[in-house]
């Protein structure tokens, strides 16, 4: 006669059940899912600021004005005469200028105001925010939470003729 050795079936459902809670309890300290959404949304608005820009230094190619260190541009689809009220963008070099009547501008989003520091703050209506800091510089950011200073898109405007702007996110924060 044979022996059959193995687990039963009881066995097997209590090794499942303790396995499930371990599971459980240790997956969510492994698991940032808040962090990685604004992490995402961050490098979707990069995209965004990105392909702005290109878009409006096409305008200043086809209007001349690549070269010059201070200028502006019409924003609006389809304009040749006059530019619309609010849609005009200032450019440097080409590309929207650090601030909010540059990048902010282009960016055709509603966006508010106030500072990255003290983003809970600002008005929760708008999805971002935006902070002017020192020259050429803007800091763009989620106004969904509260973040630290170092969750945030910076723009730096163009240096000089031919040179792109810098686009970074710093998502350490997030």
């Amino acid at each position: 006669m044979k022996r059959q050795s193995g687990f039963t079936l009881i066995e097997l459902v209590v090794v499942i059940v303790i396995l499930g809670i371990l599971a459980a309890t240790a997956a969510p300290k492994f698991m940032n899912l808040q962090s990685d959404a604004r992490i995402s949304a961050l490098n979707g608005m990069k995209a965004s600021v990105k392909s702005a820009s290109a878009m409006i230094y096409s305008k200043a190619i086809l209007a001349g004005r690549e070269k010059l260190e201070s200028s502006d541009v019409c924003s609006a689809a389809g304009v040749t005469a006059t530019c619309p009220t609010g849609a005009s963008v200032d450019i440097v070099y080409g590309y929207p200028a650090g601030t909010a009547a540059g990048i902010v501008a282009t960016l055709q989003d509603e966006m508010v105001s106030c500072s990255a520091a003290t983003s809970t703050e600002c008005d929760k209506t708008a999805d971002w925010g935006y902070e002017e800091a020192e020259a050429g510089t803007v800091y763009i950011f989620s106004t969904s939470a509260p973040v630290a200073t170092d969750c945030k898109i910076t723009y730096k405007q163009s240096a000089g003729d031919g040179k792109n702007p810098t686009i970074t996110v710093e998502s350490d924060g997030c």
